[in-house]
């Protein structure tokens, strides 16, 4: 049965190619930096704070007529990878895929270390006014030996941001990811969702209000909009990093809820307040924050939230879109740096946010009562090729890494890479001091965020 609806597809999509955007944009960063600074330049959207950032399509998709050899050569390198459409509905299928192998000095030469992630993300419309996607993952992976310590002994098994992982063969780990999302256009100034998936509130690579290093969580969405003014509902059953494979009642779920009232008085400034409510048998705990993001030019925008739960969290942070000024044709540059401060609350209280919308995405906080943290990031991307830096300095570690890649498909972010990271890490944290060199080689295309870099 699968197998003839793949032909069916494939049929369909012979003869006709379709032009179109996404309108749920992706959290993963490269998709979200290509959206802001769409934002900035042409308006491509109000209001980017919460996200994912779902984007009204300006036309519907155009259907061309192709021959089989452009069609081919289209869908594998400049656009979706099987696609159809009329007035009516519309089909995208593209495949994910993250595969890697890493090499590391102080490695066991007994035990392979991979990562395997395959899958397939769906999505389209109905009509004018209903969207919808869906994504579905399955990974293996043999982490090198700092990682592989941090997700077995701190997390119990659990893949940061993904779920809960079992053994695979007798040193790996294999888990799987769904996530799904069905929005409705009630009208010009109402739209509502319901799915299981991710939030993040923020214009930086991390939050301190809500991330996207949560498991994915049923949730029903609203958002409202009248001219400079919007209003977003998030109700979500989330739960935390707690389970057992063979009692699946020990997973412990909480009700939460985020209220996001916002307001741009300006094309290049916007203004939110945020208000989180966490409940769990009768508890409840609340959090306040604020999130400003402004742009003096259009190629930069300077970002500021804040966020008070017991203790008091903070980031601030700068994105330049064009690093050159266009000086450079046909070169895309972005840099991007940000200082996050979390004050984590309590975790034995019943409705701690913690580990359920982790105030700030980074695992190697989680035993501590503090942590601060600089990102930095440099991209710059030429005819396809690109070079990635990426800084994290934080109280009691360190992560770099330079990355070389060649994009196959700008469109799909498809790419081949290869990475050369660094970890040191104190004795505070791991007991020792530790220095780690490792190359990653792979092949990429996907639309979610890993945080392999903890």
């Amino acid at each position: 049965m699968i197998r003839k609806i793949f032909v069916l597809f494939l049929l369909l999509t012979v003869f006709c190619g379709t032009r179109a955007q996404r309108f749920y944009q992706p959290l993963a960063p490269v998709y979200d930096i290509e959206m802001q600074s769409a934002a900035l330049v042409d308006s491509v959207e109000r209001f980017t704070l919460f996200k994912p950032v779902l984007i009204p399509e300006k036309d519907i998709d155009t259907v061309q007529k192709e021959k089989f050899v452009n069609w081919l050569y289209t869908h594998f390198f400049e656009d979706d990878f099987l696609k159809f459409a009329s007035k009516d509905f519309s089909l995208t299928i593209n495949p994910i895929m993250d595969m890697e192998i890493f090499s590391q000095d102080n490695a066991d030469e007994n035990k392979d270390y991979f990562l395997n992630t395959r899958g397939v993300e769906i999505f389209g419309r109905l009509g004018k006014r209903i969207h919808f996607k869906s994504e579905f993952c399955e990974n293996q992976a043999g982490f090198l030996p700092f990682t592989d310590s941090i997700i077995k002994r701190l997390r119990n098994s659990v893949i940061p941001g993904q779920g809960h992982a079992k053994a695979f063969e007798s040193y790996g780990l294999d888990w799987a990811v769904a996530t799904s999302s069905l929005t409705v256009d009630v009208n010009k100034n109402y739209r509502v969702s319901l799915g299981n998936d991710r939030h993040f509130i923020g214009s930086g690579y991390r939050s301190v209000i809500l991330s996207n290093l949560t498991f994915p969580y049923p949730y029903l969405r609203n958002d409202f909009n009248y001219k400079k003014f919007y209003y977003s509902l998030l109700l979500a059953y989330m739960h935390g990093g707690k389970f057992c494979y063979s009692n699946a009642k020990k997973v412990d779920f909480k009700y939460s809820s985020f209220h996001i009232a916002g307001y741009k008085p300006l094309k290049n400034l916007e203004l939110a307040v945020i208000l989180g409510t966490m409940r769990l048998k009768g508890d409840r705990k609340m959090s306040l924050g604020y999130d400003i993001n402004f742009s003096p030019i259009k190629n930069i925008k300077l970002y500021h939230q804040a966020n008070y739960l017991e203790e008091f969290s903070c980031q601030a942070g700068f994105h330049v879109f064009d690093v050159f000024f266009s000086l450079v044709p046909k070169l895309n540059s972005h840099f991007q740096a940000e200082y996050t401060s979390a004050r984590l609350d309590n975790n034995d209280n019943p409705a701690a946010f913690w580990s359920y919308n982790y105030p700030i995405t980074v695992p190697f906080f989680m035993d501590k009562n503090s942590g601060g943290e600089f990102v930095c990031f440099l991209n710059l991307e030429y005819c396809g090729a690109g070079f990635d830096m990426k800084i994290l300095q934080r109280n009691t570690s360190c992560y770099r890494d330079f990355t070389l890649r060649y994009f196959l498909n700008k469109k799909t972010k498809w790419n081949v890479f290869v990475t050369l990271s660094r970890h040191e890490t104190d004795k505070e944290y791991y007991g020792v001091d530790r220095k780690d060199n490792y190359i990653t080689a792979g092949i990429a295309i996907t639309p979610m965020n890993y945080y392999y870099d903890f």
